[in-house]
């Protein structure tokens, strides 16, 4: 006869039960433990999804195109850099159909703090968001994480930055802060480069289900 789980109720059989009755106790229970995890999780796929990871080597810019679409709103991009030609800033730019948005977009501001202290800066009408920095050691250790709101969606996007790299005299740099990219256009991809030299490292995309 068959008995139920102590905290979910689910219907699982006894060793008392005949063998022909085995593939219906488990599709019962299969089907109860699927609709239990759908009621507790809210949706199918919770929390972050990994869509995209994309490795590169010794690039001045590295494109991820088509990665954001209709089924999630926000996204986290997380950038390691495993080392370092350059002697600059890594940028990011919104990117739609493989085209940059190189425009006076990007209103962004950041708390920056280093060895000699910690400032402050705002930007209007900038044409890239400022994402980390990066300063020539061959061994970098540097990256940052983006939590990117609606890029997808025909209306204004914004994003929330955490950053570390190296500054110009071989020290940490850390940078938080945010930007809003003012212009109400649909992108599906985005692109990092730096001013000057080469980058090595890894960029992951995940989508958000919420």
């Amino acid at each position: 006869m068959a008995t139920t789980t102590p905290n979910y109720g689910w219907t699982v059989p006894t060793s008392t039960d005949l063998v022909k009755d085995g593939a219906t106790a488990i599709e019962t229970l299969g089907d109860a433990i699927d609709a239990s995890m759908n009621t507790a999780l809210g949706t199918k796929k919770a929390g972050m999804v990994l869509l995209n990871t994309t490795s590169f080597s010794a690039v001045a810019s590295q494109s991820v195109n088509s990665v954001f679409n209709a089924t999630y709103n926000n996204y986290r991009i997380l950038v390691a850099l495993t080392s370092s030609s350059a002697s600059d800033t890594v940028y990011l730019r919104l990117r739609a159909s493989g085209t940059d948005d190189t425009s006076g977009n990007y209103n962004r501001t950041l708390v920056e703090s280093n060895s000699g202290g910690v400032t402050n800066r705002y930007d209007s009408g900038a044409t890239s968001l400022d994402a980390t920095v990066t300063h020539s050691p061959s061994a970098n250790g540097g990256g940052f994480s983006l939590d990117l709101e609606r890029p997808f969606l025909t209306q204004w996007s914004a994003g929330l930055l955490n950053s570390t790299g190296r500054g110009s005299t071989g020290g940490w740099v850390g940078r938080a802060g945010g930007f809003i990219h003012s212009v109400a256009t649909s992108y599906d991809g985005f692109t990092i480069f730096t001013g000057s030299g080469t980058i090595t490292g890894s960029v992951s995309v995940y989508g958000y289900n919420i």
